[in-house]
C-alpha cells in the first residue's frame, strides 16, 4: 500500500460552489497558509479562481439537476482513491456514502466530516418534501444512514455550538470549529454617516431568511418619508424567487432603495459593509436557525454595525451581553420599521453598539482562533 503524504488535503464538497466562505476562504486557506498542500474539488460559478500557491482547485460541473450528484459522487470517490492525501475532508452529508469504501480502501487515512448544518433536523423544514409525515420519514432515514457511516470517519467537525447535542451517539471525534469571520483591520474607527441610511443583509437569500419581510421594511420606510432608506442585499438567490423579489420591488417601486448584489467574493462584502450603517438578520423561526447562531451577526459586529436581528433565545443572550444592536419579531414589520427609523437617528447610539459589537470580534469572535483550533486538534496530531 502506498504511503500517504501526511502534508497533503483532498477537500472536496459536491453541493458548494469553489469560493464557499467558509470552506474555501477559510479552512482551506488557514490549512494552506500553515503549510498543507490542499486539493479542492468543488462546484464551478463562472467566477474567476483565486490563486493561491499551495491550494489547487478542481471544479465539478455546475449542473442543479440532483440526478448528476451520484455522477459527482463517483467521481469524488475516484480522486480520493487515486490520490495519496493522508486527509479527507469533506463537506456534505450525501458523501457520508462514500465513506465505507473509502476506509476499507484507505485504512489509515484520517476522514473528516464538516458539518454545516444540522442536516436530519433542516429536512423537517424542506418544502420540496411534500407533507409534513413524508418529512419525517425522510428526516428519520437519514439520521439512520447518518448512524451507519459515520462510524467510518475519524472527526465530525461542528460549525454550531447546537449541534453537538444531536450527535452525542456518535463515537468518533468530534470538535467545535465556529464559523466566526475572517480577522479584518477596521477601515474607521469614527463612523461617518452620510444622508442615507443603509441596511445591509449579507447570506443566502430565501424567503425563509426574511427576504419578503426586509423588502415590506423598506417599503414601510419609504412610505413615512421620515429619512432616507436604502436595502442591500448580498449573497446568492434562486432564479425563480429573484424573479418574485423583482416583481414585488417594480410594484412597490423600491428600484432606487433597494440593490441586489447577488454572490460576490469574500472580500469584496468588506467594503459593502464599510459603506453599511447597520446589519439586518430577520430568519424565521425554524428550528435549524433558533438554535444556531449565523455567521452574518458575527460580520456585522467584525464591521461595527449595529444589530438588528429576530428575538431568538441564544441570539437575544448574545446582542445583549455586548449591547450590540436590538432584536425584533421577524413577523411584525411595522414596530420592527418604527425602531429601524427610531435608531437611525441615534447616531451616537448607533456608533457606540457599533463598537460594542467590534470589540467582542476582536476579543472572542474572529476565525483566527477557530483555525489554530482545527488544525492543532485534528491536522498536527494526526499528521505524525
Amino acid at each position: 500500500m502506498a504511503m500517504l503524504n501526511s502534508k497533503k488535503v483532498m477537500m472536496f464538497s459536491s453541493v458548494h460552489v469553489w469560493n464557499d466562505t467558509r470552506i474555501y476562504y477559510k479552512e482551506a486557506i488557514s490549512l494552506a497558509d500553515a503549510g498543507f498542500k490542499v486539493h479542492f474539488y468543488a462546484i464551478e460559478n463562472g467566477m474567476e479562481l483565486v490563486s493561491h500557491p499551495n491550494i489547487t482547485v478542481i471544479l465539478l460541473n455546475e449542473s442543479k439537476s440532483r440526478l448528476s450528484r451520484p455522477l459527482r459522487w463517483h467521481y469524488l470517490y475516484q480522486a480520493a482513491k487515486k490520490t495519496d492525501a493522508k486527509f479527507y475532508h469533506f463537506h456534505d452529508p450525501e458523501l457520508l456514502l462514500l465513506m465505507p469504501r473509502l476506509k476499507k480502501h484507505k485504512p489509515h487515512a484520517t476522514f473528516i466530516y464538516d458539518m454545516h448544518e444540522n442536516f436530519t433536523k433542516d429536512l423537517l423544514t424542506k418544502k420540496w418534501i411534500p407533507t409534513k409525515f413524508s418529512r419525517k420519514v425522510v428526516s428519520w432515514f437519514a439520521r439512520w444512514m447518518e448512524t451507519i457511516t459515520m462510524k467510518y470517519l475519524d472527526y465530525i467537525i461542528f460549525a454550531e455550538k447546537s449541534y453537538a447535542e444531536s450527535y452525542k451517539h456518535i463515537s468518533c471525534q468530534k470538535i467545535e470549529v465556529l464559523n466566526y469571520p475572517t480577522y479584518q483591520k477596521r477601515v474607521f474607527k469614527h463612523k461617518i454617516f452620510s444622508t442615507v441610511f443603509n441596511i445591509v443583509y449579507v447570506g443566502s437569500i430565501t424567503e425563509d431568511r426574511g427576504v419578503f419581510e426586509m423588502l415590506e421594511v423598506i417599503s414601510i420606510l419609504k412610505k413615512r418619508h421620515d429619512s432616507q432608506f436604502k436595502l442591500q442585499l448580498v449573497g446568492p438567490v434562486a432564479a425563480d424567487l429573484d424573479k418574485k423579489i423583482q416583481a414585488f420591488i417594480y410594484e412597490h417601486r423600491l428600484h432606487e432603495i433597494v440593490e441586489l448584489h447577488g454572490r460576490i467574493p469574500y472580500p469584496e462584502i468588506w467594503e459593502i459593509y464599510a459603506h453599511a450603517d447597520i446589519g439586518i438578520c430577520i430568519l424565521h423561526p425554524l428550528p435549524n436557525y433558533v438554535k444556531s447562531l449565523p455567521t452574518k451577526l458575527f460580520e456585522y459586529m467584525a464591521a461595527a454595525l449595529p444589530i438588528v436581528a429576530s428575538h431568538f433565545t441564544s441570539w437575544e443572550q448574545l446582542i445583549e451581553k455586548h449591547q450590540a444592536g436590538f432584536t425584533v419579531d421577524p413577523f411584525d414589520l411595522e414596530t420592527m420599521a418604527a425602531e429601524i427609523s427610531t435608531y437611525s437617528k441615534e447616531k451616537e447610539l448607533l456608533t457606540k453598539m457599533g463598537n460594542n459589537g467590534r470589540k467582542a470580534y476582536e476579543e472572542a469572535y474572529h476565525w483566527e482562533i477557530e483555525a489554530q483550533k482545527m488544525i492543532q486538534a485534528i491536522y498536527t496530531t494526526s499528521e505524525k
